[in-house]
């Protein structure tokens, strides 16, 4: 492990190498430590100065925590996303629901835990990214004002480009090439979705918080982690249940079981990024 520690800053080494040397000798080594160790490098990179401890370097932690999480929010948003098509169309799934009512449970049961961990995420994100912009504007800091115009440009697109897709059947050139249509959409929603991540991204990890500002998100972030959990678990149960009694769903009007089983992956993938920012955000004091 000692070409990982290499990739932290020098003062990080000589204050922490060592210690960091033992601790990793002591316990067994995974992928999921490797990739924390990854992140723990790129945090110290852009936060870590030497100096920066106590309140300063909690905040700067909790910081790189949610960022973490947002990005992992958004994967699994787009993975939660897939696994709705389940009922399309709604008249087969509501057939095949009424011998196997256990279905509509899971399908119901994964919806509401995606909706609460989405309304948990803007109860914890949106005062966050406000207070992005409003300390951006007042000081007039470019470097975190140009990713929040690109992150709008990307939302107003976006909106565009569904309100199009909305108005499909008025399009000549979709109603011909309706599958080239669709899948210029997703490519563009992919691409505005990407970008968009990144500039949020930037703008909170440029714009220099308070402790105390912070501070707050911790127990929506449990409850974010708590549902993408949940939302994973009745998935991967009612996916299973599918397989054995009913595969017919997986072949909707133009999908198939792939972008199901893509869509549950990136969810489960998400979860476990998630649950590595909470734990990036963790320090003594932040919940106290």
């Amino acid at each position: 492990m000692n070409w990982l520690l290499r990739l932290y800053p020098r003062a990080w080494r000589e204050r922490y190498e060592e210690e960091m040397l033992g601790l990793l000798e002591q316990h067994k080594v995974t992928p999921v430590t490797v990739v924390d160790l990854l992140v723990g490098a790129l945090d110290a990179n852009l936060n870590y100065n030497g100096i920066a401890e106590g309140v300063t370097y909690m905040a700067d932690r909790l910081r790189t925590g949610i960022v973490m999480i947002f990005c992992a929010f958004m994967l699994f948003g787009v993975g939660w996303s897939m696994l709705q098509r389940l009922t399309d169309p709604l008249n087969q799934f509501n057939a095949i629901a009424t011998s196997h009512p256990e279905f509509r449970v899971l399908f119901d049961a994964d919806f509401i835990a995606g909706c609460l961990s989405f309304l948990a995420f803007l109860i914890g994100g949106l005062p966050v990214f406000f207070i992005s912009v409003r300390r951006a504007i007042k000081h007039k800091q470019k470097n975190v004002l140009m990713p929040f115009g690109v992150a709008l440009s990307c939302l107003v697109i976006s909106v565009i480009a569904t309100a199009v897709l909305a108005d499909w059947h008025h399009i000549a050139y979709a109603l011909t090439h309706i599958y080239v249509f669709l899948g210029g959409y997703a490519v563009l929603l992919a691409l505005m979705l990407t970008i968009g991540t990144v500039a949020v991204s930037l703008m909170i990890t440029r714009t220099d918080f308070q402790l105390s500002e912070l501070k707050f998100v911790f127990y929506p972030e449990v409850v974010i982690l708590f549902c993408m959990g949940v939302a994973v678990v009745m998935s991967t149960i009612l996916i299973i249940a599918i397989t054995a009694y009913a595969p017919q769903l997986f072949n909707t009007q133009d999908v198939g079981s792939p972008m199901f089983i893509t869509g549950l992956f990136c969810m489960a993938l998400g979860t476990i990024f998630a649950w590595m920012g909470l734990k990036r955000g963790q320090s003594k004091g932040l919940t106290s």
